[in-house]
């Protein structure tokens, strides 16, 4: 069942540090050959999802980066279960990498951890949502869970 659109309010600035994060340190996990900061993102990225007070990236953003004027929130307009979603799906795929990079498979690992990446610099640069996309499309399908409509331009 979809619900009526209603005008709740995401902070897109909270969102692009996330996307800017992730971004940094997977680059940072490539250069570096490290599973580890893959794991790390992936459970950064799945507390985000779940919407917990400590999620590292929303840490970073509301006790460091608010506090010392570096940014300033930008609430929009938005809902925030596409986002959520979208997070999950990247913890999903940088699980998935870390895991295969511990089995000894680096090239099935680091393609995963490049899908996040770029899908990450979309979002960032183009506020193109893949993940967001890909919620709404199952909202509109009906698919049980996916209740949040696109909010009408």
């Amino acid at each position: 069942m979809t619900q009526t659109p209603t005008a709740r309010k995401v902070d897109q600035a909270g969102l692009k540090v996330g996307q800017a994060a992730t971004i940094i340190l997977l680059l940072a996990a490539f250069i570096l050959n490290s599973w580890l900061l893959v794991a790390v993102v992936a459970v950064s990225q799945l507390l985000g999802a779940l919407d917990v007070p400590y999620a590292p990236f929303r840490l970073l953003y509301k006790a460091v980066l608010l506090p010392a004027g570096v940014l300033k929130p930008r609430p929009e307009p938005d809902n925030p279960q596409p986002h959520r979603f979208a997070m999950l799906v990247g913890a999903i795929f940088n699980g998935t990498a870390a895991l295969f990079l511990l089995a000894g498979l680096p090239a099935a690992g680091w393609v995963l951890v490049w899908v996040v990446i770029i899908l990450a610099n979309l979002n960032f640069w183009f506020n193109l949502c893949l993940g967001c996309l890909m919620y709404y499309q199952l909202n509109r399908f009906g698919v049980p869970g996916f209740t949040a409509a696109k909010l009408p331009h």
